[in-house]
Parts: structure tokens; sequence; C-alpha cells
């Protein structure tokens, strides 16, 4: 017994040692349970979820709508509304078609279909291999007029169009504006709020003068659903979105706003702004205050 307990008896040094071992594993053991805790629910952050699961879904929509597409022989001069639809084409790009064949606008050949602005490369290129219409005119063979009537082609007609209700169907029209033209056109009357006058066509980039010779005898313009700007009222972007107004301008409105009060008529904004760059004398069409 004696020899027993001599054998399980430590001394001072050998006690320390075994203490801090078991310190040491004890330690390691509250050290691995800590790190392999997972993090508390709500410390994990979920705030790109939403967008994540919205992507993912817009993408298995255009998915399906493009595995549900079934292409198929086509004349644009004769097809339907339904038919537009089948064949993946949007309600603003069949309600464009419509109208320009309810103007009298005819598709001769292929390319004819292009010209439409709303028509993107990427959707005329899916279509084409399905238009019914031949990819050129055919070649007029050679009639000699001691065996055949000369007939000679009737001249297109030009139409009229008023500025600010006029589409792009139409715009084509003209001569010299093709889709590209008239996209420009429609855009630059939406920046202004409408056109006041013809001569502001020349502000549309591409628009030179011999170009604007030509079509100004067909231009109309009617001003009362004129869209204008509230120099008292609009916010800052609003304002800066017209093109007659640059940033330095719209700072000068805002200041007069916030410090001195309301700008009340036309010559006392064009006395305002006119130390920061040209005033546009049609700028006043586009003004209330």
């Amino acid at each position: 017994m004696e020899e027993l307990r001599k054998l399980l008896s430590f001394n001072k040094r050998e006690r320390v040692a075994i203490i801090s071992i078991m310190v040491a594993i004890l330690a390691l053991l509250l050290f691995s349970l800590w790190h392999r805790s997972p993090a508390p629910l709500d410390e994990v952050t979920f705030h790109n979820l939403d967008s994540l699961l919205a992507l993912r879904q817009a993408a298995l929509d255009e998915q399906e709508r493009s595995d549900s597409l079934v292409l198929f022989p086509f004349d644009p001069n004769t097809m339907t509304e339904e038919e537009g639809r089948r064949l993946g084409l949007t309600e603003g790009q069949v309600r464009n078609i419509l109208n320009y064949r309810n103007k009298g606008g005819k598709f001769r050949i292929q390319s004819d279909f292009a010209k439409l602005y709303t028509i993107g490369e990427e959707d005329y290129a899916r279509l084409e291999p399905y238009i019914m219409l031949p990819v050129s005119m055919p070649k007029k063979e050679h009639v000699y007029p001691t065996q055949y009537e000369e007939t000679k082609p009737e001249p297109r007609e030009i139409p009229h169009v008023e500025l600010n209700t006029v589409d792009s169907a139409t715009l084509v029209e003209l001569p010299q504006i093709g889709s590209y033209f008239a996209m420009r056109i429609l855009e630059y009357r939406e920046r202004l709020g409408g056109y006041v006058d013809r001569e502001q066509l020349r502000e549309v980039k591409g628009i030179d003068s011999t170009r604007f010779d030509i079509i100004s005898p067909y231009i109309e313009i009617e001003t009362v659903a004129l869209r204008t700007i509230d120099v008292n009222r609009d916010d800052f972007k609003t304002l800066l979105r017209h093109p007659y107004l640059n940033y330095e301008q719209v700072k000068r409105i805002f200041n007069q706003r916030e410090q001195r009060g309301m700008i009340k008529n036309w010559a006392q904004l064009e006395a305002l702004i006119q130390e920061e760059g040209e005033v546009n004398p049609w700028l006043e069409r586009y003004v209330k205050y």
C-alpha cells in the first residue's frame, strides 16, 4: 500500500506540469467548439438574395419565352397582331408595324422590315429567313419602245408631317430620312417637350443645311401639346434635362428660388442665366412660372 501511495504521489514541479497540460487541453477544446459553431441567424446577410432570385427568375422567364417561340413564314404586309406576338415581337413593335401599314406604308423587300426603328438588329437577324418578301427588287427587262409602250414609274408621294405627333414609320417616308434620323428627331422632340419651330431640326445631330432644306417644305408644327418646365417647382434633374439649360444656369435658378424667392417672368429669368451661357430664345416658349 505504501508502495502504491509513493507511486501516485507527485512533487510540486510535476503537479504544475500536469495542471498546465490540462489547461492547454481544455483551451484547445473550447477553441474547437467556438470555431465550428455557426454564426447566429441574425448575423447572416441576405441583402442580395432578392436581387439574385429576381435575376434568376428573369432568366428562366426569358428562356421559357424563347423556347415557346415557333417561327414561321410571314408577310409583314398582312401579319396580324396575334402572329406578331407568336413571332416574339413586343406590343410596341407590333403597334409600330400596324401604324406604318395604316398610313399607307408597304414592305417591298426584306430589308424594308428593318427600317422601322423599333426592329433591332437581333430581331431582324432572327426573323429575316422567315420574311416572305424578295431579297431585292427584280431587275426590269429592257423594253424596246418600238415594240411596247414605254411606261414610267409613278413618282412616290411625299407626305406632309406634323412634327409633334408624327411617328417613325411616317418620318422615314421623307426624303433622306431613314430610321436613324427618324429616331434622332423623335428623341430630341422628347428632350425638348415638343418642337416650336422647324428650324430646331438643325439642332438634331446629323441634320445639316442640305438635308434640312430638302425636308423643310414637308414639315408642319402644332404647339398645342407642348410640354413646359416650371422653373419655380421642378427639381434639379428635370430642369437640367432640357437642352436649352446648362448646369450653371440651373444652379443659378435654384439659388434664386432658395435665397431670393420665385422667378416671376421671362425678363427676370433671362437676366439671371445669361451670364452662365448663351440663352436660346426658344427657351421662353418652354417655361412657366
